[in-house]
């Protein structure tokens, strides 16, 4: 691996306030960044390509649609040498085709929303998310009640672009989120991880939401990319307890960036496969871990 798939790797394992998709891509670009370099023998080149998937796969706990998306581009790739192109060539037509179905997907999920949800009212979300903050503007609500929370920035972001589309937007902190569910008409989030068992990985107070939404009746429904759905059965929730600075004597710190949300507090995962229950969601997420073990064993 060269410097410059090194430097990419540093900015995916550092990065705090992009969502999984956003790094999905540039593990991608770390992809492409080998392919110069690959030998002609498919072998070798196989054995090259899985090794950095391997290390997409470890760089961030909590986002395994990074090394999902690199295990899918793997395969692809494998396939594409199979049919006779060099191990570069197949590479690199391999990241963009992926590219091109990650791009077609969010545009998917947002019209299946429209279709299925409904448009208008009040509708509740939290942090950036890119399929999220597309899926709201399908949505065309009345308002939008989003939540900031650690100091990260990545909620007044997400405002930002909706407000830049025309959407009256208002802001909340993350801890009065459940006060900013009660008169809506949807909580709409996006996902980190979505595990076996049909529970959501996202940007802590999702949780705290989603049992808000369940006391006061409103519907609960995560968005996200079929990549999303990883099929793990356990959560590995990363953490920046250096978002609290210093801190008294005495004193440590303990600042998750993401919390689980049960499976039952989940009405439905819409993806560009279909709405899913959470329960169809963990199958289809255990099909994508029988090719993530094919492929890196």
């Amino acid at each position: 691996m060269n410097n410059e798939t090194h430097i990419i790797f540093d900015e995916i394992r550092g990065d705090k306030s992009d969502g999984a998709t956003s790094l999905a891509l540039r593990g991608l670009d770390a992809l492409d960044s080998i392919s110069p370099d690959l030998p002609d023998d498919p072998e070798q080149a196989m054995e090259i390509i899985v090794a950095t998937v391997t290390v997409l796969d470890s760089l961030r706990p909590s986002m395994s649609a990074i090394g999902t998306q690199a295990v899918f581009a793997a395969s692809r790739t494998r396939s594409l040498m199979a049919s006779g192109l060099k191990p570069g060539a197949a590479l690199i037509q391999a990241t963009n085709t992926e590219r091109e179905i990650l791009g077609q997907a969010n545009l998917t999920i947002a019209n299946l929303a429209a279709s299925e949800i409904g448009c208008g009212g009040c509708i509740v979300s939290c942090s950036w998310s890119i399929t999220a903050m597309r899926t709201l503007v399908a949505l065309q609500p009345d308002s939008i009640r989003i939540g900031e929370g650690h100091r990260l920035g990545d909620g007044l972001r997400a405002a930002g672009w909706l407000a830049a589309r025309g959407l009256q937007v208002e802001v909340f902190p993350d801890g009065a989120l459940p006060t900013a569910v009660e008169g809506s008409r949807l909580v709409l989030v996006g996902a980190d991880q979505v595990l076996a068992d049909g529970s959501v990985i996202n940007r802590c107070s999702t949780f705290s939401m989603a049992m808000a939404a369940s006391y006061h009746g409103v519907p609960f429904v995560a968005a996200c990319q079929r990549i999303k759905l990883g099929g793990r059965r356990h959560a590995r929730i990363e953490r920046a307890d250096e978002l609290f600075g210093d801190l008294p004597p005495g004193v440590t710190a303990c600042a998750p960036l993401f919390d689980v949300t049960p499976a039952d507090l989940i009405d439905s995962v819409v993806t560009e496969s279909g709405r899913l229950t959470p329960s169809e969601a963990g199958q289809v997420g255990e099909g994508i871990a029988a090719l993530r073990s094919q492929i890196l064993g």
